[in-house]
């Protein structure tokens, strides 16, 4: 069943993410028993985008037993190899089933198979890497200590440029491979004291793969910040096949507001709110940052390019807009819990846009007979591409709105926005070399 879903699975992701990044990949050991562990910010896409992203066969996941309790998810999720765990926390949970828990994943790894588990123990919307349950430690310790098979764990980071988002952006990075064997004589002598040392390690790995703000309250200035500057900061960072120039940017940007928040807090709180401002007024005419250092020849070209591609942009519209806005309604109770949110837009788009198509395809048969309705199941799909195209790469550069419709006094407003992001840039240029020297004070570098 694997064999079939994930092609089907790998699709969905590929339309639902505009650009999907992997990183170290080559770091997966071949024919070894692995634990993947990885942060998990977004519900079911983290276990999705890993069982697609890892070459070979697919691992087998652990996930909380109150899934378990629906018979038909239950069904679904055995017959994917999913292995329940139950939790302190989950209410009517069986801790004594956990002895079966470790047994099939020891006879997994044992067979030369690999697991996969998300060690924070909960899916949460923070850029940050919260503590670990040993669980995963205690795993591979104890099939290392019985079996002595060289059990590694693996640790992925997984960074979402916005985790509630259609046609975002996500990055996947694999770290280096950690040697359980390692562990084992501290886990002989104190079973917790060995597990937690190896939970430290695998927390410190996970943190240098993905995002990781200490303190929630710079979590907001952080996020403004790096949407103007991570591209001036990561021009100066090589992109590796391990890390990519724009992650290493984004943790550079994040030590840097951890440092100014301790010597300099006044001048962390002055940005944060110059960068709140200007997030502001561009949500307010819902700009995409990039238009905004767009220049006049730039917005003519795609002004030209917007208004001749109208007519066929219409259509695609009109035939996408209702699968495309129905899993909003679904999104609405879970507006608090925004972990929940692209799960289940892409749960739902996933039926939806089939559902559609195939409606519509057999109204075009009853009303116009089988070469129109058979025309239109081949265009239909690519209508829908073609509209995420006119909206990415036209529309969303420079909104047509913005150059043909509205007033000379609002593109001066926009001329003042531009000249604001550009002052704003100046100064961090400024603040940055000062951070560059206060680190370089700090090493004795010369």
């Amino acid at each position: 069943m694997l064999h079939i879903l994930r092609p089907i699975v790998r699709f969905a992701l590929w339309v639902f993410f505009r650009n999907t990044d992997i990183r170290g990949r080559e770091r997966v050991p071949r024919n070894r028993p692995l634990i993947f562990v990885a942060n998990h910010p977004n519900v079911m896409l983290d276990g999705l985008l890993l069982a697609t992203a890892v070459a070979g066969d697919v691992p087998r996941f652990l996930g909380k037993s109150t899934l378990f309790k629906n018979p038909l998810s239950a069904l679904f999720l055995r017959s994917v190899g999913v292995i329940p765990v139950s939790r302190p926390q989950d209410s009517g949970s069986r801790m004594s089933r956990n002895e079966e828990m470790l047994l099939a994943a020891s006879q997994v790894l044992a067979s030369g198979r690999s697991l996969a588990l998300f060690p924070e123990g909960i899916s949460h919307p923070a850029r940050q890497v919260r503590a670990l349950k040993p669980g995963a430690a205690r795993i591979a310790l104890r099939v290392e200590d019985e079996a002595e098979i060289g059990v590694q764990i693996l640790p992925v980071g997984l960074t979402y440029s916005a985790p509630d988002t259609f046609r975002s952006e996500v990055s996947i990075h694999f770290g280096d491979p950690i040697d359980v064997r390692d562990f084992l004589s501290a886990y002989r002598d104190n079973h917790r004291q060995g597990a937690l040392e190896l939970t430290a390690l695998v927390h410190q790995r996970l943190v240098s793969l993905t995002w990781h703000v200490e303190n929630p309250e710079l979590e907001t200035a952080i996020q403004d910040l790096a949407a103007i500057y991570t591209e001036s900061v990561a021009r100066d960072i090589p992109d590796t096949a391990a890390l990519s120039s724009r992650l290493g940017a984004d943790q550079e940007l994040i030590q840097a507001v951890h440092h100014f928040s301790r010597t300099d807090p006044e001048l962390v709180h002055s940005f944060a709110h110059r960068l709140r401002v200007h997030h502001r007024k561009l949500r307010r005419f819902s700009l995409d940052p990039r238009a905004v250092s767009t220049g006049m020849s730039g917005r003519l070209r795609h002004v030209c390019l917007g208004l001749l591609l109208a007519p066929l942009a219409l259509y695609a519209f009109a035939n996408n807009a209702l699968p495309y806005f129905l899993p909003r309604l679904f999104v609405r109770p879970f507006r608090q819990t925004r972990e929940m949110i692209g799960t289940i837009k892409l749960s739902v788009g996933s039926l939806t846009f089939p559902l559609w198509y195939t409606t519509v395809a057999i109204v075009v048969y009853l009303l116009a007979g089988k070469v129109p309705a058979l025309l239109y199941c081949l265009t239909a799909p690519l209508s829908g591409f073609f509209a995420l195209w006119y909206l990415e790469r036209v529309l969303a550069r420079i909104p047509l709105w913005q150059s043909m419709v509205l007033p000379r006094r609002r593109n001066h407003y926009l001329k003042r926005l531009t000249d604001e992001r550009a002052a704003l840039i100046r100064d961090l240029d400024e603040v940055k070399e000062r951070y560059l020297a206060s680190r370089t004070s700090a090493t004795g570098e010369v």
